[in-house]
């Protein structure tokens, strides 16, 4: 297949019909602006026609042969378009402009199909060239478009109202009731009524502070009550990370390690293996995974039924694009996954280290500012939580913390979850629980 003899997808007559429809009816500019840029004209006079209608919409001016003919003169690009003979037919082109946005659908989506075949002759040519990987990324460049469901239309405030108000009737008549996934820890659950979908959260914490501890309470909880998750661990593999799910079960950690079980840890394990084998729960522990990869096994996932995506974490993610730095990088991906969560409708949790500007303080208590390389995940982030255990800092506090333990066990120490940011609720508070250490895990008091 060679580019030189596929004729491009394109609809000279539509894009003549939208430039003619603007000159009999001004107003329509504002139609064609609301669904093509530019770029979606296939020829080149085109586009420069287009823009300079733009221009002129911009200053109130009247789009007609006089002054368009003038706009394109003072541009250098009169005789570029074909003269004023040409802007004459594109004024007779058309009997009535009443088709424009009909035309212009026709255009974006000729547009479309052009990008699309530009990245799949691409593919081709990396794959010639023995690059898979990047074949792999053209493809689903050129797949993009047609998966891509961000563009909607404007919905009037009456329809939202109605919506709004069923939305408000539904919680008066569940108050009490969890609106969203829970997190498994009944007063976290109270204060953020669950992970809601199309949010991004963010769980950060320096390392051994528990984030993957409490990504497992949120798939635990997930999965117990017959959701979908797909889980995408970076750090650990896919046998360690089942393992650390076991010890959440009730079995030490320590033991499903070694295997010296104690005689209950048997009936436990048994009791898992035939709980475990109906969660639905997908593991992927691809090393270095890129969100263009996270994207694509999630929207596969999503046909099959899928309500929750965790990443653990940020900081192993690859960058796609190399001439981006760390802090660009990592910005890109944040941005990417919450229009994930936007565009399947379910929560994406991204866990993140901190950097180390946590233990020059004394107070070690995390804030927003320490996510590491990461600025715009503050901007992204819908919730952003940070589970904190003084003893990690401190092992001699506990004997001071003992005095204040709620009667916890051996096994067990208090913690906290500190809600730094909550789009729509209450931030800046810490929720009270206990770790437990054995089982790695986080539980209410």
């Amino acid at each position: 297949m060679e580019s030189e003899r596929i004729v491009p997808p394109q609809s000279i007559e539509a894009e003549m019909s939208i430039l003619g429809g603007i000159f009999l009816e001004n107003g329509a500019i504002d139609e064609a602006h609301q669904l093509l840029v530019p770029d979606d004209f296939y020829r080149e006079s085109h586009r420069k026609i287009f823009m300079a209608m733009a221009t002129l919409g911009d200053r109130n001016e009247p789009v007609d042969l006089i002054t368009m003919s003038n706009e394109l003169k003072a541009r250098g690009r009169l005789e570029e378009i074909g003269g004023g003979a040409y802007l004459a037919t594109l004024v007779d082109y058309v009997p009535m402009a009443a088709n424009v946005g009909h035309w212009c659908r026709i255009v974006k989506q000729k547009a479309l199909e052009r990008r699309m075949l530009a990245n799949a002759l691409e593919a081709v040519r990396h794959l010639r060239e023995g690059d898979p990987q990047e074949a792999a990324a053209k493809l689903e460049a050129a797949l993009q478009p047609a998966l891509d469901k961000r563009t909607k239309a404007p919905v009037g405030m009456g329809q939202s109202m109605r919506e709004a108000v069923k939305r408000i009737e539904n919680r008066f008549e569940n108050q009490g009731v969890i609106q969203g996934l829970p997190y498994g820890i009944a007063a976290l659950d109270a204060a953020t009524s669950g992970l809601h979908a199309g949010d991004l959260v963010i769980i950060g914490g320096r390392p051994s502070m528990g984030k993957s501890a409490l990504a497992g309470n949120i798939l635990a909880s997930a999965c117990k009550s017959g959701k979908s998750a797909l889980l995408f661990t970076l750090e650990m593999s896919r046998d360690d990370t089942v393992d650390r799910i076991l010890a959440g079960q009730g079995i030490r950690f320590q033991a499903v390690r070694n295997g010296r079980l104690k005689e209950y840890e048997w009936s436990v394990l048994l009791k898992s293996d035939e709980e475990l084998n109906r969660w639905r729960l997908a593991i992927d522990d691809t090393p270095a995974v890129t969100l263009r990869e996270v994207r694509a096994k999630a929207r596969r996932q999503k046909k099959e039924g899928l309500d929750l995506v965790v990443i653990d974490y940020l900081q192993l993610m690859s960058v796609s694009d190399p001439k981006l730095n760390r802090v660009q990088g990592l910005g890109e991906i944040s941005r990417g996954l919450k229009q994930l969560a936007r565009e399947l409708e379910v929560p994406v949790v991204l866990l993140s280290q901190l950097s180390r500007k946590v233990e020059e303080r004394t107070d070690k208590r995390p804030l927003m500012s320490d996510l590491r390389d990461s600025g715009e995940i503050e901007q992204d982030a819908d919730v952003i939580l940070f589970p904190y255990r003084p003893t990690v800092y401190c092992p001699q506090c506990q004997d001071q913390i003992d005095t204040e333990r709620h009667n916890l066990k051996d096994h067990q120490a208090k913690a906290e979850i500190i809600i730094s940011k909550q789009r729509n609720g209450v931030r800046n508070i810490s929720v009270p629980v206990c770790w437990m250490g054995e089982y790695q895990s986080f539980a209410g008091l």
